[in-house]
């Protein structure tokens, strides 16, 4: 996440995630334009050839924006990909913390709702988690393990988890911690393109593999 920090402080002020100034700064008219003109274009041009088949000059020839006003707000391909996931991720954590906190179902059966919406979320936007891994994290690819997109995946598993202990449906006895990581490995974006655009496998047969994995408990 440092990396990512630093990657996307440019030109005097630092940038979020979607390419706009941080901290308060106001962002002229004309910046908010370009921003948008070429988050259309990406989107579009990853819709009709794919995330790896487009460059990012091809975007800033589509955006009618100079590559240096493009690279100053996404000085790579992984970031661009990072602001067109920000809505789906945001529905995604919203629809979560529906289900977390959805009475009269148990924290198990929650656990299994919740790798089935990974695996959902994974295929409905796997081009862009697939196209925007590499040129996001690059040599320093072990951070990933360090955003907050994984950190909030790893403790909603485990917080379930600990749900299930205590209700009785999972063994007490079990390295939780280990265990939610483990769970979450087989939605790993290599992983899970090489499944479903190599091998074959359906979304569905994901899904119920994930599950069998989840451990029930003795008291069962």
């Amino acid at each position: 996440m440092v990396r990512l920090r630093e990657t996307i402080g440019r030109g005097g002020w630092d940038l979020d995630h979607l390419g706009r100034p941080a901290g308060g700064v106001h962002e002229r008219s004309d910046a908010a334009r370009n921003r948008r003109a070429v988050l259309d274009a990406a989107r579009a041009l990853f819709a009709e050839r794919g995330v790896t088949c487009v460059t990012m000059e091809e975007i800033s020839r589509a955006a009618g924006v100079g590559k240096g006003t493009l690279y100053r707000r996404f000085p790579n391909k992984g970031l661009l990909c990072q602001a067109l996931l920000d809505e789906p991720t945001r529905g995604f954590q919203r629809e979560t913390m529906e289900l977390v906190g959805e009475p009269g179902v148990g924290s198990r059966e929650k656990l299994e709702h919740f790798l089935d919406r990974m695996v959902l979320f994974t295929e409905e936007n796997l081009d862009l988690l697939y196209g925007g891994e590499e040129p996001l994290w690059g040599a320093t690819r072990l951070a990933r393990f360090r955003s907050p997109a994984y950190d909030w995946r790893r403790w909603t598993v485990l917080g379930l988890l600990r749900g299930a202990v205590r209700e009785g449906t999972v063994d007490g006895d079990l390295d939780l911690e280990y265990l939610a990581t483990a769970l979450l490995a087989p939605l790993e974006v290599d992983l899970y393109y090489h499944q479903r655009r190599v091998a074959g496998l359906s979304p569905g047969r994901i899904s119920a593999g994930l599950r069998s994995l989840v451990p029930g408990s003795d008291k069962l």
